[in-house]
């Protein structure tokens, strides 16, 4: 068994909707919007604050009249369309041993929807989930505290996001960190001697 292991984003790689509910939101409520992502929702990313409970002056303030508990499904829901390509690239790596964890920032109750609802957690091994490790990416503690979780070498950690700031803090805490691009990209460089040499 490889005793690399394999960190996978998930907005915009595993996961790739027509947009993301957060942006679309963001468009026909740009000041309101800003705020709470800016302030409450970094609190429940971090694993610091539950997503419900900051939701009902946000929904107040968008005149929104359903429950909160429906607005949160209305957002998974619309960011729910999977990389399914990818996700057997991925399949085909843990098939040759190679441990595979989300690498995501997010709240705990989108996370739960991405592992059960959408599965996720059939395809990895597990999550290291900004609210779970307490700190968001591109935090330089966020990787220290992943490669402290996860007991590897630096160099042993595989990264893959489609962000460069993140991929820019990874390889600079020592992983080998990719800037995910599309599908045939990833297979290549995962074929490549030095990212499978153990």
């Amino acid at each position: 068994m490889s005793q690399r292991v394999l960190l996978m984003d998930v907005d915009g790689v595993l996961v790739t909707p027509p947009s993301m509910y957060g942006s679309v939101m963001l468009q026909r409520h740009p000041e309101t919007m800003l705020r709470f992502f800016k302030g409450p929702f970094l609190e429940a990313s971090c694993g610091r604050a539950d997503l419900p409970d900051l939701l009902p002056p946000l929904l107040a303030e968008l005149g929104y009249t359903g429950t909160r508990e429906q607005f949160m499904l209305d957002w998974f829901r619309h960011e729910d369309h999977l990389n399914r390509p990818l996700l057997e690239a991925v399949r085909a790596l843990r098939q040759d041993g190679w441990p595979c964890y989300l690498a995501t920032n997010q709240e705990r109750h989108r996370l739960h929807y991405l592992l059960h609802d959408m599965q996720l957690s059939e395809v990895v091994d597990g999550e290291l989930a900004s609210c779970s490790v307490g700190v968001r990416k591109p935090d330089p503690a966020y990787y220290q505290r992943v490669t402290e979780r996860l007991q590897r070498a630096p160099g042993q950690i595989v990264f893959w996001d489609d962000d460069p700031g993140n991929v820019q803090a990874a390889q600079a805490a020592g992983w080998q960190a990719h800037l995910y691009r599309d599908v045939a990209q990833f297979r290549q460089t995962m074929s490549r001697s030095e990212v499978l040499l153990p």
